[in-house]
Order: C-alpha cells, then sequence, then structure tokens
C-alpha cells in the first residue's frame, strides 16, 4: 500500500509521520518547531522528508498547519505563530528540494477532513469541526464539499463575536483554553507572566465554586458558537477536538449551556468529539493529498 508523509506543523511542535492510503499512522514522531527563519524552516521539514523519501511506496508529501493557507499553490496568506513563512511559496520550494509532490491545507480544514475520512463524519454529508486550543479554529463540510472560502478563510470561527465586553470581543477571546486562562487569571488577580494550564483551572474547580462558575462561563461561551454555527448551517453533526476534547465530560458540559438556550431545540445538532485527537492533522493531510 501507497504511503504518504504526512507533517503536522504547530506554534510548538512539528508533528510528522506516515501515513497509509487506507487513514493507518505507521509511525509518528515529533520535534520543536523551528522558528528562526524561513530558510532554516524548510531545512527542517526537509530533514523530516529525507527520513522517509528512501521508500519506494512514498506517493508524495503532504503539510497541516495553522492560518490562511492557499490551497492551489501552497503559499502560507496568513501564519500568526509562524510569520516569517507567510507568502513564501513553500510547496513549491519543498517539491523542488524533495522532488516529490506536495500539498499543503490549514490545521483545522485537515481535522475535518481526518474525520471525514476514517473518523466520526464518514457518513456525514454536512458537518462542522470546532478546534478548541490556544485559539479557536474550524472546519466547515457542506454537500460533502469543504467549504475553503474566497480567500482560503471558511471556517475561522475564531472572529465570530458571540459575547460583548467592553466593545466587540472575538470568539477567540472568551472560549479558547486561552480565555479561560486569561479568565482565571483575572479572578486569582495574576500576572500575565504566570504560567497557568487549563488541566490545572478544572482541578481547582473541584473544590473552588468561583472557578466552576469561571468554567460555567466559558462553556457557555462556546454553546453560543455551537448554537450560531447550528442555526446558521444546519449540519448533521458539529464535532469538538482540540487539546480540551480529552476531558470525559466536555460535551455534556456543552450541551448543558446549549439547553440553557431558549432556542437551541430549534436549531439542535448531534454534539460529537472529534475521533482522532493528536493524530488528526497528520491523518487530515493524508487525506487532502489523495482528495485535493
Amino acid at each position: 500500500m501507497k504511503k504518504i508523509i504526512s507533517i503536522d506543523i504547530g506554534g510548538t511542535f512539528i508533528k510528522y509521520g506516515l501515513v497509509d492510503e487506507a487513514g493507518v499512522v505507521l509511525c509518528k514522531d515529533k520535534k520543536v518547531t523551528v522558528k528562526s527563519g524561513a530558510e532554516d524552516f524548510v531545512d527542517e521539514l526537509c530533514d523530516i522528508v529525507n527520513l522517509y523519501k528512501d521508500n519506494s511506496d512514498i506517493l508524495g508529501v503532504s503539510i497541516s498547519m495553522p492560518g490562511f493557507i492557499n490551497n492551489k499553490e501552497g503559499i502560507p496568506v496568513a501564519c500568526s505563530y509562524l510569520r516569517f513563512i507567510e507568502n513564501y511559496k513553500l510547496q513549491d520550494e519543498l517539491a523542488s528540494r524533495t522532488n516529490l509532490e506536495v500539498r499543503i491545507e490549514n490545521d483545522a480544514n485537515c481535522v475535518a477532513l481526518a474525520e471525514k475520512f476514517n473518523g466520526n463524519a464518514m457518513e456525514c454529508e454536512d458537518f462542522i469541526c470546532i478546534t478548541i486550543g490556544t485559539g479557536i479554529g474550524g472546519g466547515i463540510y457542506l454537500n460533502n464539499n469543504l467549504i475553503r472560502g474566497k480567500q482560503f478563510k471558511g471556517g475561522e470561527f475564531c472572529y465570530m463575536i458571540t459575547k460583548d465586553k467592553e466593545g466587540h470581543q472575538i470568539l477567540s477571546k472568551n472560549s479558547s483554553i486561552t480565555a479561560l486562562i486569561d479568565m482565571y487569571k483575572e479572578y486569582k488577580n495574576l500576572d500575565n507572566t504566570v504560567e497557568v494550564l487549563g488541566d490545572e483551572i478544572f482541578k481547582e474547580a473541584e473544590t473552588d465554586k468561583n472557578v466552576k462558575n469561571i468554567i460555567n462561563e466559558w462553556y457557555g461561551n462556546i454553546a453560543r458558537m455551537v448554537f450560531n454555527l447550528s442555526s446558521i448551517l444546519n449540519p448533521e453533526k458539529i464535532l469538538i477536538g482540540g487539546g480540551v476534547s480529552a476531558r470525559a465530560d466536555l460535551i455534556y458540559q456543552i450541551e448543558i449551556a446549549l439547553r440553557e438556550i431558549p432556542w437551541w431545540h430549534f436549531v439542535e445538532c448531534k454534539l460529537e468529539k472529534c475521533k482522532h485527537e493528536n493524530d488528526a492533522g497528520l491523518i487530515g493531510a493524508a487525506y487532502n493529498f489523495m482528495n485535493p
């Protein structure tokens, strides 16, 4: 069976490995993301490709990465975590240096592609993926097609305004894990330089009612996003991914918040976790290579 060299680029780590045509991750590893410049970054990607390219059954290289990605030309148009690579002809450069076909797609879109490939949306023609992590990402499937948008900004839910506070507040400022940490720091009057992990907040909420209320407010913010997307697009399912999806009670808590919205039953859809967690980018990138 043929294989794809899949690379999932994040702001902190680059995950990489081999994925076969059935969407099975055969091997994987990770390394710290190089941020010293475009040339060093591409050198790192070439080193990763060289680990596998001598295999005779390699179809090519497929990349998942954050930002607005021109998937037609393989150019990161905007990438907040990796500004140095913006408008760089990454696909052409990597293809030239590796002599392999290369494709690039937005990371949240790759999550949706992975769920469509062999995850919890295999039978769905209309579904939405929401990734909740440092920021908010999204992928939209309508009529069995991934919606990328005219300027490759489809599914950028992070810019939705779901709550008004001190002017317009976008979704990434009230519904991401970063937002939850900021809400907690404000309550505790902690300096922004103090490191706080999301898991620590959930643990403290077990004994501190005020922290529990902060988390409930955060779930409410997420619920408004889910409500708005369901009312606009009427999907079969909305799937939640990202690091927070590892929490066993995530869907239950969001559903509680949704039931507090009087009109939810009019626009209700099924809410589930994404099947693929840490491997979603690798699997989705492979599917994108096989289904450009």
